[in-house]
């Protein structure tokens, strides 16, 4: 990675944060590929916890090529199971590509990495993923950008065998390798979006801010974002809805913009489709770490700075919830680089207070089925100690 600044991160689990930062997945091992005949794909199952997907060969043994691996065991999928009757059989050579579920962060990190075959071995091959979703929408436009048309996309929702399947290795496990022919599919994308964007010139050198502000939740999962927006508004930064653009405008943005701020999740995985060196702005919003954040600050060799703004008295999930809070942090990084920060410290004393009451329910109806634990990264893989929850408790409580 070319640059990451922690001065605005607190001290609690730091250590461990740096630690999963130094890891170095860089791989220019040759990535293979395998073509089996009367071949099955399986649609993904779960059984006893575990996700069962991929491949079987013509003798009905699973193709190990066709698992997904990552850092974290829970994002890890592959292996067969028991198919019930003869698969239904399409005749057809196709190219296996994963599993499709519509979550934008998942997919540019976790589906297109077998792409790689279709852009640079067989640009004509079909593609078969496994999902219960049609892929549309901006899903869609990532594969046509690739070069990938709709008529060659085939969904697999039951236990199917083609002609033939071509198994490419991923060219991405998140927190373990990337080879660079990852790196190139958003090369390949982000180059194709480039030729075909109309506003270069508006968004080109502009510090922008990417808000989830705008997104019409049932029940919001975060608060208090409007108030850091209003900070870099401010400042002069343009406030971007991502969700209200094309995949071809976003792109743009993030290829030619000076500076790009956003909440951590899944809008800075973004970066993938950034330059080299490009300069990223992490408002967190939790303590717990997010591993394939770090593999794309160090596949692009970002500029990144983190910005703790959130108070964590529990550890919690994927759907949170999460308060994001205008702290001292916030305060510093802005004083650091001479930039306004006008914020009602006593309005803002008030808005944590009730934060926090919104909290304590929707944490317990949120988590009532998951003990959620701090994970820390061991050099290794993610564990956690004893102590973890009372330190992460007695850190933030002190903000309440």
């Amino acid at each position: 990675m070319d640059s990451c600044n922690y001065k605005y991160m607190d001290s609690v689990f730091l250590d461990e944060y740096k630690a999963m930062d130094s890891i170095d997945s860089y791989s220019e091992e040759e990535l293979i590929w395998e073509q089996f005949n009367n071949a099955t794909v399986m649609p993904c199952k779960t059984i006893e916890g575990k996700k069962k997907a991929g491949v079987l060969d013509e003798a009905g043994k699973y193709v190990s090529l066709s698992e997904f691996k990552a850092l974290s065991p829970v994002d890890c999928w592959g292996g067969a199971y028991d198919i019930k009757g003869e698969p239904k059989f399409v005749d057809e050579n196709v190219m296996y590509m994963g599993r499709f579920w519509k979550h934008w962060g998942h997919f540019i990190m976790d589906l297109v990495s077998r792409l790689w075959y279709a852009i640079e071995v067989d640009k004509e091959i079909k593609i078969a993923y496994d999902g219960t979703d049609d892929i549309n929408g901006n899903y869609l436009e990532f594969m046509r950008l690739a070069g990938i048309t709709k008529e060659r996309l085939i969904r697999v929702d039951t236990p199917t065998r083609f002609k033939s399947v071509i198994v490419p290795e991923v060219s991405f496990k998140p927190g373990i390798s990337c080879n660079l022919k990852y790196k190139n599919i958003f090369d390949v994308v982000a180059g194709k979006a480039l030729s075909e964007s109309k506003t270069i010139e508006e968004y080109k050198d502009k510090r922008i801010y990417f808000t989830r502000t705008g997104i019409k939740m049932r029940f919001p999962i975060e608060v208090g974002e409007k108030d850091v927006e209003k900070l870099f508004s401010d400042n002069d930064y343009v406030i971007i809805s991502p969700e209200k653009h094309s995949l071809v405008d976003q792109i743009t943005m993030v290829q030619v913009a000076k500076e790009i701020v956003c909440v951590a999740g899944t809008l800075p995985h973004n970066m993938m489709f950034a330059k080299d060196g490009a300069n990223l702005v992490i408002i967190r919003k939790t303590n717990k770490p997010n591993y394939r954040q770090t593999d794309v600050n160090r596949i692009r060799n970002l500029n990144v700075t983190n910005v703790d703004a959130h108070i964590s008295l529990k550890p919690v999930g994927a759907s949170g919830p999460f308060i994001i809070d205008v702290n001292k942090n916030l305060e510093r990084f802005f004083k650091d680089r001479g930039m306004k920060f006008k914020y009602n410290k006593f309005l803002g004393f008030w808005k944590r207070k009730g934060r926090v009451i919104w909290f304590v329910p929707f944490y317990f109806s949120r988590n009532r089925k998951v003990k959620h634990q701090v994970p820390l990264y061991n050099g290794k893989e993610f564990s956690t100690r004893e102590t973890a929850k009372k330190e992460l408790f007695r850190f933030y409580i002190k903000r309440v």
